[in-house]
């Protein structure tokens, strides 16, 4: 199939079908029309014979309801619908998976360990900041973090690097036939005028005042919005990450043990910058070393000869346990500028050395300032534990806040007013969060909390006073009653002339003679093309009326409930002649739009290869 997609990717035909009957996929690949209950056992996803058992499923699917908590809080709770939206995205991305690993294995596509390997090393999320090196702790650190085994992330990176292969190369650089081009600069140079009218609530005029049945009525009826709820004044001592790490300092001596300990992870080890093509046959490889010596540049020669790393065939600048040890040892003994071909695993790459980085030894003034910082970090934890305890012991000892705080160096603050459901303005930078909010209303009144970590700090609330939540008199919030009232009248008034005008229209009458019957302004809008606005109406909508038939009204709803109606009224047709440079523009835009449909193209001839199955039932489907 892929040859068969190769030979038909340049022709217009082709692409034009290929989008009509493109399925729409979800996330990698679609699966909806692919999909049928398959026989009961313990097999939940089976695609050409490639199964997935329900422990795994079951596996994958807790990690994602984990993560949905992490985002919001621990005590959310799953419901059926929130739990079946979750399962069926996990059983589309097995499905995703298996039908990538099956076309990788159909079609003999194979990454080198070697190579893989290069790609991790070289991803700068898990680099040294300190050398610049790879560091296994912090590729560890993120593998734990997503919840990942090593074999999963290296299969993510090879179908990754295989979805460029088969999806992305394959929809690349196709022309746009000139035919096409023109009838997108014609549609592109279409113009249009429109007639509109424009309905805002506040023009409104309110014919009746409320009356005092009304206002008790609407009193009584919606008394809930009018209740000022419970507020709390607080005494809030708030310390501050730094002034906890000045406390709790590392000292010159830990500083200096640290630099005697780690000395050879600081001392920058020679480093080289290589340049590298991979190819799967030697052959090729010859040809490439060839052309290399003979003065052709590097990059061009892994393009033209198609390397598999021909975007980029460099490793970068790297350092010597940054390598996978058969490569290492001979890129660390090779003289600068002299390419060489090497077998590396089931590959043969030709390398270069571009320049030399001599190691350098660590000196301890200039690595100081960075020993530091890293003890920080990796101490700010501890600090902060010991600064709560301190902080929840002098509480206990009944001590008040503002001793507390000398043993800070920082006076407590009040800050009163203090509702559920706002964030308090006025609070210390850090705790203008719901979540200081929360720890206002846990405690009761002259109790002191315990002392509770912030992203910019710690903190300690006493509650001093607390004003029950209550119902004021009528008279008090009389003009309020009158304001909410008025607004929503003149909603419904706007509305109501909104939806008579299209009823009028509808019935034969123009949307100029409906709007001028009820004292509206008439506008008539510039010539306007499909890339420009008007009345503040969306490109959407914009469109919506460029293919409504001539006088036909739409309504659109604006923010405020107001109202914009409009009608096309003419078509005016420009001649403008497609340029050069015009050209270009029309076709990088349709090659733009028409990609993501090519890729779905594609990616529905691979998936319509296999025969996959899902059963719901032993997914747990409440439905």
């Amino acid at each position: 199939m892929i040859s068969k997609l190769a030979k038909a990717k340049d022709n217009w035909f082709f692409k034009i079908i290929s989008i009509a009957v493109a399925v729409s996929f979800v996330s990698l690949f679609g699966v909806t029309g692919y999909i049928s209950t398959a026989s009961q056992n313990q097999t939940i996803v089976n695609v050409n014979g490639q199964k997935t058992s329900q422990s795994e499923f079951s596996y994958r699917l807790q990690k994602e309801i984990s993560a949905l908590k992490s985002l919001t809080v621990d005590e959310l709770e799953i419901s059926d619908e929130m739990r079946n939206t979750l399962a069926d995205g996990v059983l589309r991305q097995i499905v995703n998976e298996n039908v990538l690993d099956q076309t990788m294995a159909k079609y003999g596509i194979y990454f080198p360990k070697a190579f893989v390997q290069q790609v991790i090393f070289n991803r700068p999320e898990f680099m040294n900041p300190a050398n610049g090196q790879f560091h296994p702790e912090l590729f560890k650190r993120y593998l734990s973090s997503v919840g990942m085994s090593e074999n999963e992330y290296v299969a993510s990176i090879k179908r990754m690097m295989a979805q460029k292969i088969l999806v992305a190369d394959m929809v690349e650089d196709f022309g746009v036939p000139q035919v096409l081009s023109e009838a997108i600069h014609k549609m592109d140079n279409q113009r249009k005028t429109f007639k509109y009218v424009t309905i805002a609530p506040a023009d409104i005029k309110i014919e009746r005042k409320i009356t005092d049945d009304e206002i008790k009525q609407y009193f009584d009826d919606f008394s809930e919005n009018f209740t000022v709820p419970e507020t709390r004044e607080v005494e809030v001592l708030f310390v501050p990450n730094d002034v906890v790490l000045k406390k709790f300092a590392a000292s010159e001596e830990m500083v200096e043990d640290y630099f005697k300990q780690h000395k050879a992870e600081l001392d920058q080890p020679e480093k080289r910058e290589v340049l590298q093509m991979v190819f799967t046959d030697k052959a090729t490889a010859e040809k490439a070393l060839e052309q290399v010596k003979g003065g052709k540049a590097f990059a061009d020669v892994a393009k033209t000869l198609k390397a598999e790393n021909a975007d980029e065939p460099t490793l970068g600048i790297v350092a010597q346990d940054e390598l996978a040890e058969d490569l290492a040892d001979k890129v660390f003994v090779m003289k600068t500028n002299t390419p060489e071909m090497l077998k590396v695993a089931d590959s043969w790459q030709v390398i270069s050395v571009k320049n030399v980085i001599p190691a350098k030894e660590a000196v301890f003034a200039e690595v100081k300032p960075q020993i530091i910082e890293l003890l920080e970090n990796e101490n700010l934890y501890e600090a902060l534990r010991e600064a709560r305890a301190e902080m929840d012991d002098a509480a206990n000892a009944g001590k008040t806040m503002a001793e507390i705080g000398a043993q800070f160096g920082i006076k407590p603050v009040m800050l009163s007013g203090i509702s559920e459901e706002t964030p308090v303005k006025n609070a210390p930078q850090g705790l203008q969060t719901l979540d200081f909010n929360e720890i206002v209303f846990s405690y009761g009144l002259d109790e002191i909390s315990s002392a509770e970590e912030f992203d910019e700090g710690v903190a300690l609330v006493k509650v001093s006073k607390i004003t029950d939540a209550h119902l004021p008199e009528m008279e008090a919030i009389k003009d309020k009653i009158v304001a909410l009232w008025t607004v929503q009248e003149k909603n419904a008034l706007a509305k109501e002339m909104a939806e008579n005008i299209i009823s009028d229209t509808e019935d034969g009458s123009s949307l100029a003679d409906a709007a001028k019957a009820r004292g509206l302004e008439v506008f008539r809008s510039s010539p306007l093309s499909r890339n420009e606005t008007f009345a503040g109406l969306t490109k959407s909508e914009i469109n919506e009326l460029f293919i409504a038939e001539e006088g036909k009204a739409q309504l659109f709803e604006r923010g405020g409930n107001a109202y914009i109606l409009a009608a096309p009224f003419e078509t005016v047709n420009y001649k403008d002649e497609l340029t050069e440079d015009k050209l270009k523009d029309v076709q990088e835009r349709a090659k733009e739009l028409m990609a993501a449909d090519m890729n779905k193209a594609a990616l529905d001839n691979y998936a319509a290869d296999y025969k996959i199955k899902i059963n719901y039932d032993l997914a747990g489907f409440s439905e």
